[in-house]
């Protein structure tokens, strides 16, 4: 016998649970929505105090908060709406028409709930026991993410991750300058040290490539710098900052993108390191686990990979076959360009305030 109710008695992090693998059997589903980048069809001209809320100093922060604000100004500017748009790591001193934040929950009655907002890219479980303090919650990454928020909160939306026109226009260069196939035969893989939980079991897969190909990895992520050896492979750990992905991104012939084994960070996640990848000009294999990345590898004709066989087979296909090495590159960046920039996050928030 069953006992639903007695789940409101459990932990947040043990429902969170439940639900994620109730989600991923399909028995459970949520409705969402897309926000639109389209014009809003009538203009909020009143007076607006938004704050984007960034308690910690999270890469997400970058990403979803500190591109985005700026064009999410000077589009309002441009069609002369007197809203204030502030964000920072410090909650407003004086109170706001809304509060967007960043994976945490304010004090309570700081800011009416229906104008405080959830931005969520992951680590729903910090969240899940909280959820009605919010009016909204905004899947920033991951529409399975959003369809998951969306079985348990009225009012869940999603927008897709996007980079900067920056970082977009420093790979058209480094593609122009020198294409992968010309490049020397670096293999690269980014992420946290967390992350590194999804490299490590391709760990043989890697030995055997490196018996039958010159090749040598870089390991971008935190930590010291560092050299040492998986068999046949030399392996250079390398501290992580914008700078050295940029750097090493132009550098590279390829790069790998393997998910961490859990649901949450496999099933739930999107094609957000992929795509950096593609954006700063590095063509890249993802994991076939995450949907959007199957989407994305799809419309640039990259391949995707879930087992060692697959991960090898993938190597060997791309490194060795120049012509579609280039050509993915181009067809991932260019895809990028069209789609997954930030002056369209900024388009969906303009939107977004101009409808509530």
């Amino acid at each position: 016998m069953s006992f639903p109710w007695l789940t409101r008695f459990l932990p947040a992090a043990l429902r969170f649970r439940q639900a994620l693998a109730a989600h991923y059997e399909g028995r459970l589903a949520g409705r969402f929505a897309s926000i639109p980048d389209a014009p809003p069809d009538v203009l909020n001209r009143q007076p607006l105090h938004i704050h984007f809320w960034t308690p910690h100093a999270w890469f997400s922060t970058v990403i979803h908060v500190d591109r985005v604000v700026p064009p999410l100004r000077a589009q309002a500017a441009a069609l002369g709406l007197p809203w204030q748009i502030t964000s920072g790591n410090r909650l407003p001193e004086a109170p706001v028409d809304w509060l967007l934040c960043l994976k945490d929950v304010p004090p309570a009655h700081f800011c009416p709930v229906e104008r405080t907002v959830l931005l969520l890219p992951d680590d729903a479980d910090r969240v899940w026991g909280r959820l009605q303090r919010f009016g909204h919650v905004v899947s920033v990454t991951s529409q399975t993410l959003a369809s998951l928020l969306g079985a348990v909160h009225p009012r869940a939306w999603f927008m897709e991750e996007t980079e900067s026109l920056e970082w977009i226009e420093q790979g058209r260069r480094a593609l122009e300058q020198t294409p992968p196939s010309g490049r020397p035969p670096l293999l690269l893989w980014h992420g946290t040290r967390k992350s590194f939980d999804g490299l490590r079991p391709l760990r043989p897969m890697l030995e055997t490539f490196a018996r039958e190909t010159m090749v040598e990895l870089v390991v971008l992520t935190g930590g010291v710098a560092k050299t040492e050896q998986w068999g046949n492979l030399r392996v250079r750990h390398m501290p992580w900052s914008l700078e050295a992905l940029t750097t090493l991104a132009a550098q590279a012939r390829l790069s790998i993108v393997p998910a961490r084994p859990t649901l949450a960070d496999s099933y739930l996640k999107n094609a957000g390191r992929l795509r950096r990848l593609f954006a700063a000009g590095c063509p890249a294999i993802g994991d076939a686990r995450v949907a959007d990345v199957v989407e994305f590898s799809k419309a640039c004709g990259a391949p995707v990979a879930q087992t060692s066989d697959e991960w090898l087979a993938a190597l060997r296909q791309l490194w060795h076959d120049p012509a579609r090495l280039d050509e993915i590159a181009r067809r991932g960046h260019a895809l990028v360009h069209e789609r997954y920039y930030t002056v369209r996050t900024a388009a969906q928030w303009l939107w977004f305030f101009c409808s509530q």
